[in-house]
């Protein structure tokens, strides 16, 4: 009897396991997937050479960020819109970086944990999300403008 316990005990922990990394695999290919069709249409229209990074962005349309160089060894961003939206770019030089963003908010606001820093495209202005949890467990979401890192949106206590 203390066998089939054990057995059973046994299957039913390998059951759950597989099911989570089967459930967390499937629920993350939809991201992965249109980040890779991003990154392909910024490749062949020849707008970044090497890539970095890429993360999907969301405010009023969720688009795609993706970081890297172009073929003159510059740091780019390039924004790739859902859909056949027209891409935009902005070159990352003389720009605030996502550490000095992280930075200014760390200076100013009471942050327990930085959750993540995303650049984006906000009213055609390249914005800096920086996502945090306070001392008080609340969610925040600050924006800083990429150009000049000026505050331009503060949600805060959610």
């Amino acid at each position: 009897m203390r066998q089939w316990i054990t057995f059973i005990l046994g299957f039913l922990s390998f059951l759950a396991v597989t099911i989570i990394i089967l459930v967390l695999f499937l629920g993350n290919k939809p991201y992965s997937d249109t980040e890779e069709l991003a990154i392909e249409r910024a490749k062949s229209e020849k707008l970044i050479e090497d890539v970095e990074r890429a993360y999907v962005y969301t405010n009023v349309k969720a688009s795609v960020t993706v970081l890297g160089t172009n073929g003159k060894g510059e740091l780019m961003a390039v924004f790739v819109p859902e859909g056949d939206g027209k891409l935009q770019t902005l070159a990352l030089v003389d720009k605030i970086t996502a550490k000095q963003a992280r930075e200014l908010v760390l200076n100013e606001m009471d942050v327990k944990k930085i959750l993540h820093t995303k650049l984006g495209m906000e009213s055609e202005e390249p914005v800096w999300e920086v996502a945090f949890v306070d001392e008080k467990d609340t969610l925040n979401y600050v924006y800083l403008s990429a150009d000049d890192g000026q505050w331009r949106k503060r949600i805060l206590n959610l």
